[in-house]
């Protein structure tokens, strides 16, 4: 009985780590087959930046509201309606003739992926261990990784509308698995559902240390976006390479971040999450200082981007977990949408300021900017372990 118990303990994290390669599948689909859907429809190249503003309000709009959701519905319903969601938009945005087409389809991607990602986190870390959060967003790392992959090999054909109907199909096929998962999800009890009973914003940023997890969330999320959507531009212009050479540094950051959670995920049998974090920032921030420095090969960039990419995955599903030891239950699925919305904020919002100064400056600032951002992390993050005391009700 008890091996069963765990069997079918195991088999329902599968299922919500493939929700999770649900949730990265389509957000880097559109921005790799942009200059072929912009001449098919007939936009400009800085019109993509439209759909990424209405993507992320909707993703905030639905991550506040997380805890009404929860309140209402099991998260096994909202995980596979969310999903359903999703997939079906993807295949529907392929057929589109014009471009406001697209960003009507753009609204359930945003809800659906603010939906998955505050309720699956809070389930977690409600039921499972700090090691199977960590891997928990390595499956992530993969969605966001095999979705450009799958575009790739259909652009060969010079067609993006097949990429969507394949990777909306797949999410498809994955919201099939949750339905028939159901039996496996843990009901949430009325009781439970009381924790998810309104809390006004203002008593919540009251509550001791969520401020500072706000300030660590923001600037995290800022940091993953800079090195995702700025190290390639960065190293082409300032080291004069090609755009293939360039694309690389990328690629090489997404895979030192899923290889980072998985090694974090490891660690987390002997190591707490707290200790996972200091180990994370402390690789962070040296590879912000080397990356201060002039090399005379390549290589070493690599090396150094790797080991931010590394550095980088233990911090996010670390801090995520350590919400549930920090905070209250009564504060939990509050405090976790707030740290979400905060999240896409700093992609959102500090990211493309970051694109300003750049712009209007020098892309040669960006080892310093990507420098100062780092350093206000590790003082944040300092600030944020040193109160090991759980808040009190």
């Amino acid at each position: 009985m008890k091996h069963k118990k765990i069997f079918l303990s195991m088999l329902l994290l599968f299922v919500i780590y493939l929700s999770f390669i649900a949730l990265g599948l389509p957000d880097a689909l559109l921005g790799s087959a942009w200059n072929l859907v912009r001449e098919d429809l007939n936009v400009s190249l800085g019109t993509l930046g439209i759909m990424t503003v209405v993507i992320y309000i909707m993703s905030i709009i639905s991550t506040y509201n997380a805890p009404r959701l929860l309140r209402l519905l099991q998260t096994k319903w909202i995980t596979f309606v969310s999903i359903l969601l999703t997939g079906t938009a993807l295949i529907i945005m392929s057929t589109v003739s014009e471009f406001y087409q697209i960003l009507f389809f753009a609204i359930p991607l945003g809800i659906g992926a603010g939906a998955i990602d505050v309720s699956l986190n809070h389930y977690l870390a409600k039921n499972y261990k700090a090691s199977h959060m960590n891997y928990l967003h390595s499956f992530y790392g993969i969605g966001v990784t095999l979705g450009p992959s799958i575009m790739a090999a259909t652009l060969q054909h010079n067609s993006w509308r097949l990429g969507y109907v394949i990777v909306g199909s797949i999410l498809l096929g994955i919201a099939v698995i949750v339905l028939l998962s159901f039996k496996l999800w843990k009901k949430e009890t009325a009781i439970e559902k009381e924790y998810h009973e309104p809390i006004k914003l203002h008593d919540a940023l009251k509550t001791k240390k969520v401020i500072n997890s706000l300030v660590i969330f923001l600037v995290y999320v800022h940091i993953e976006s800079l090195l995702g959507a700025w190290i390639s531009s960065y190293i082409y212009i300032d080291k004069n390479v090609s755009y293939a050479v360039a694309a690389l540094f990328a690629t090489t950051y997404y895979l030192g971040l899923t290889l980072g959670r998985i090694l974090a995920g490891i660690m987390a049998h002997k190591i707490n999450s707290a200790k996972l974090i200091i180990i994370g920032i402390s690789m962070m921030l040296s590879g912000a200082v080397l990356f201060l420095f002039n090399y005379h090969s390549l290589v070493f960039y690599f090396v150094i981007v790797g080991l931010l990419g590394i550095g980088s995955g233990p911090i996010f599903p670390n801090m995520m977990f350590l919400n549930n030891e920090k905070f209250t239950q009564k504060y939990l699925s509050k405090v976790i949408s707030l740290q979400m919305v905060i999240g896409y904020m700093g992609f959102g919002l500090l990211t493309p300021l970051a694109g300003l100064i750049f712009d209007q400056i020098s892309i040669g600032l960006y080892p310093y900017v990507l420098l100062f951002s780092t350093s206000i992390l590790t003082l944040s993050i300092y600030l944020f372990l040193k109160q090991k005391i759980q808040v009190k009700d």
